[in-house]
């Protein structure tokens, strides 16, 4: 899952930024977008803390899903993978 973080622009300028800790609340396997450079660019494994998909910006680096279960233990990961 993909949050896109509000960052002011334009004409909505008179707004903050989204915090970071407000997205990054009660879910697993989250991103979040326009925020450059923050470790929650990426999408970890919560149990561990080892990056599952590694980005930067929108670009992945490293993808460690392989067939729908984790390179590192050969876990499962839910979805559609097809």
């Amino acid at each position: 899952m993909h949050f896109n973080r509000f960052f002011p622009h334009y004409k909505l300028t008179s707004l903050p930024p989204t915090p970071i800790e407000t997205l990054e609340v009660g879910l697993k396997y989250v991103y979040i977008g326009n925020a450059p450079g923050h470790a929650a660019n990426s999408t970890y494994r919560p149990e561990c803390g080892q990056s599952l998909i590694h980005r930067v910006h929108f670009m992945v680096l490293e993808n460690n899903l392989v067939g729908g279960r984790r390179r590192f233990c050969g876990a499962e990961m839910l979805g559609i993978w097809e």
